[in-house]
Formats: C-alpha cells, sequence, structure tokens
C-alpha cells in the first residue's frame, strides 16, 4: 500500500464512526484507504479485517477470551486502539495481561545511571492507569448490527447472547489506546493466557473515567 499523507481531520471525524474496525463488522472504503490490513480468519464463520501490524495482537485477545469489537494501528499518533464491547470483556483483558505480575517494555536504550558502571539496559514499566481509557455508552453490545455473526463470535468464546444478557444491553463499550511499541510485550502475555485464563477481579474500575457525578438515568 503506497505512503499517502493523511488529513488530521478526517483521522478526527472516522475516530467518532463505528466502523473503523478490525472485527466483526466492514470498514469503509475511506477507512480501508488509510489502513493497510489483511483479512484475519478465526473460524469459518467468524473473519474480519485487522491492521497489519497488529494481527497478533488481536488473535491473542480473542484466543485468550477476549471480544474485540475494533481495533487500529493506523493513528498517526503512534497508538494501539482496542474497542472492546463491554466492561467486562475490558477487565478480562487487564486480568489476563497483568495477573503475572508488573510489565515491563524494554526501550532498546542504555543508560550510564549508575556512576563508574557500564551502561545498563533501559525498561520502562507499562502501567495501564497512564493509557487512554474511554467508555461509549452509544455502540452498546445491545446496539450491534449483524447479529448472526455476533453470535459466531460470542460461540467462538464459549458464550451466547441469553447467557451475557444484562451485560449486552446495560454497559457500556471501552476503548483503549496505548503505545503501539508495548503490543508485542502485550501479546506475549495474551498468548500464555489462551488455555488458562484468571479470573478478572475488577481492575477495569480503577482505570476508567469516574462517572459518579452522572445520573445513571441519562444513561439507561
Amino acid at each position: 500500500m503506497p505512503n499517502q499523507p493523511v488529513d488530521n481531520d478526517n483521522l478526527k471525524k472516522l475516530e467518532r464512526v463505528f466502523g473503523k474496525l478490525s472485527g466483526p463488522f466492514t470498514p469503509t472504503e475511506d477507512e480501508q484507504r488509510l489502513r493497510d490490513a489483511v483479512n484475519f480468519k478465526l473460524t469459518d464463520d467468524l473473519s474480519f479485517e485487522v491492521d497489519q501490524k497488529i494481527v497478533s495482537l488481536v488473535e491473542a485477545c480473542w484466543k485468550s477470551g477476549i471480544f474485540v469489537l475494533q481495533s487500529d494501528a493506523w493513528s498517526n499518533a503512534g497508538t494501539v486502539r482496542l474497542h472492546f464491547p463491554s466492561t467486562t470483556f475490558a477487565d478480562q483483558f487487564l486480568a489476563n495481561v497483568f495477573s503475572d505480575g508488573d510489565l515491563f517494555w524494554n526501550s532498546g536504550q542504555k543508560s550510564s545511571i549508575l556512576s563508574n558502571w557500564t551502561p545498563l539496559e533501559t525498561f520502562v514499566q507499562i502501567t495501564p492507569e497512564d493509557w487512554q481509557w474511554e467508555m461509549n455508552f452509544e455502540f452498546m453490545f445491545g446496539n450491534l448490527e449483524n447479529p448472526d455473526l455476533v453470535e459466531s463470535a460470542l460461540a467462538y468464546l464459549g458464550m451466547t447472547s441469553q447467557k451475557i444478557a444484562d451485560e449486552m444491553t446495560n454497559e457500556p463499550s471501552v476503548i483503549v489506546r496505548f503505545p503501539y511499541e508495548f503490543s508485542h510485550v502485550i501479546t506475549e502475555r495474551l498468548q500464555g493466557k489462551e488455555s488458562d485464563r484468571p479470573q478478572p477481579e475488577g481492575k477495569i474500575w480503577e482505570v476508567l473515567p469516574d462517572l459518579s457525578c452522572f445520573d445513571p438515568g441519562y444513561f439507561f
């Protein structure tokens, strides 16, 4: 795909469009122009477009029990964007990534932080509190189009719409953005949880925006 200049105004507009995905839906023609995407197939009934740069990450999410509604890595801000259809799946994502303890990214740089000593490799601790988290009350699980495809996605995860009916109608979807550089170590953590998933413990509520000042009746 040839490099094309990206209009920041267009990117901002696309951020508000729920069709920008790598999940079981179809991106628009304009979105495809801005993305270097491939077709990713989970099952015969479940395939979708995924940004080339994060195929392994999205695959690891699904195989470790996480429904990825949308995703992208084409942002000129150098971030990965994942959109989960409910707080439950977002909480599972955090549990899968951080249940084994702190996570660090090797910066690839060395620093002489100790006097008269060989320069040491510099690592950065990955903390989800530093990421950008959003709740979306307009694009919720219960409002998704293409119910057959949603059922196929849930069946892959060993679920049904009836089993998670409450969150399909009442829970907001969750969007997270984090630096692309972190995607590889996050993917490795997720891959380690494909057959042994930890129980979520509500960490998602430690990172989401505080909505206590709002009347719940405004949303539901």
